[in-house]
């Protein structure tokens, strides 16, 4: 089933919520979600950028994933809408082996991105505040925050 995707703006905030049939593919989905904020993209795609975090849940992840695509994407000049071999570690089903412990969640990925010349996405950050990542039946779903 194809991703699905929702956005409450409120005065300062925009809250996403991404529903999805893996948590690759929620992540992807955010991904793409920051790049069309960043403005209009012109030119080819750049090269492949790695990217790896660790943090200790999905939902600390998901919000330090896309800190990362807000920060990098600014700082470069790029949307970064491509996401390609994406790896989580572990697997979101398994409960961690003690509540002490620490980055249990894991992610690498490849990134690409099309230039951007005027960076005008209004997000500032993605926020811990209400971010949640959780297996609903047969699909996962994740909720952001962001500042705007």
């Amino acid at each position: 089933m194809k991703p699905s995707m929702r956005t409450l703006a409120h005065v300062g905030e925009w809250r996403i919520e991404v529903r999805a049939d893996s948590r690759e593919e929620v992540f992807a989905e955010v991904a793409r979600q920051i790049a069309r904020a960043a403005g209009p993209m012109v030119g080819s795609d750049g090269d492949w950028e790695r990217v790896a975090l660790a943090a200790r849940d999905d939902a600390t992840l998901l919000v330090d994933w896309a800190n990362e695509l807000i920060g990098r994407g600014e700082a470069a000049g790029r949307a970064y809408a491509e996401v390609r071999n994406i790896a989580l570690a572990p697997s979101g089903d398994t409960p961690a082996a003690s509540t002490a412990a620490f980055q249990r969640s894991q992610l690498t990925a490849e990134i690409r991105g099309r230039r951007v010349p005027e960076w005008r996405s209004p997000l500032k950050a993605a926020t811990y505040h209400g971010a949640a990542f959780e297996r609903r039946r047969t699909r996962w779903f994740a909720a952001l925050l962001f500042d705007i």
